[in-house]
């Protein structure tokens, strides 16, 4: 578990930071960060299906909760265009996704079925889990 938490921030720690370094072309102007910018909000049901056909929930469960293979990306994600940059261009193990099998609109479905997942219960609330 130790390992996963650890993972699992590093991977957001990378991502945070690749999604703040400076680039010699303002983040506007490629095409991409346009692109990523007009991406809509997303449907959550949409996000679901896309997220089980594309084949997420392989390595992050079914709801994005971690599982052995993937670090937990719900229900608090990256902000839009850092997971989309962070689909794009993964700094671990995790398959590169370019914009021709899964579009960034489609992303916005994903992000928008991530963010819509309920925070999980905690472990001090279920009798079942306490000495």
């Amino acid at each position: 578990m130790k390992v996963w938490t650890f993972f699992s921030v590093a991977v957001l720690v990378a991502a945070i930071a690749a999604a703040q370094a400076p680039s010699s072309t303002p983040a506007a102007a490629t095409p991409q960060a346009q692109t990523a910018a007009q991406a809509p909000a997303g449907n959550p049901e949409t996000g679901k299906t896309l997220f089980d056909s594309v084949g997420c929930y392989a390595c992050h469960g079914f709801e994005g909760q971690g599982g052995a293979a993937g670090p937990r990306i719900a229900p608090r994600t990256l902000p839009l265009v850092a997971f989309i940059r962070f689909v794009r261009r993964p700094s671990n193990q995790m398959p590169l996704y370019t914009d021709r099998i899964v579009s960034d609109e489609d992303l916005g479905h994903i992000h928008a079925y991530l963010e819509s997942r309920p925070t999980p219960t905690p472990v001090e609330s279920i009798p079942l889990l306490q000495k």
